[in-house]
């Protein structure tokens, strides 16, 4: 795991990186939940749950960093 150290510290290209990674795992997230209302919207079960997994992954992996 990750050390946390305080953002003064890190390097701008560090900083930079984990800003871009949080703003990929937000816009995934966002797509991710948009299908899923378009799932329920169809009444696509099997597409729900894939999706909802999918979202409970990206959530772990964007805490995780």
């Amino acid at each position: 795991m990750e050390k946390q150290l305080p953002e003064a510290l890190l390097e701008p290209e560090v900083i930079a990186e984990r800003v871009l990674k949080k703003a990929l795992a937000d816009y995934r997230k966002v797509q991710i939940e948009k299908q899923i209302d378009d799932s329920l919207k169809k009444r696509n079960k099997v597409e729900f749950i894939r999706l909802t997994n999918e979202l409970k992954r990206t959530t772990l992996n964007a805490n995780r960093t």
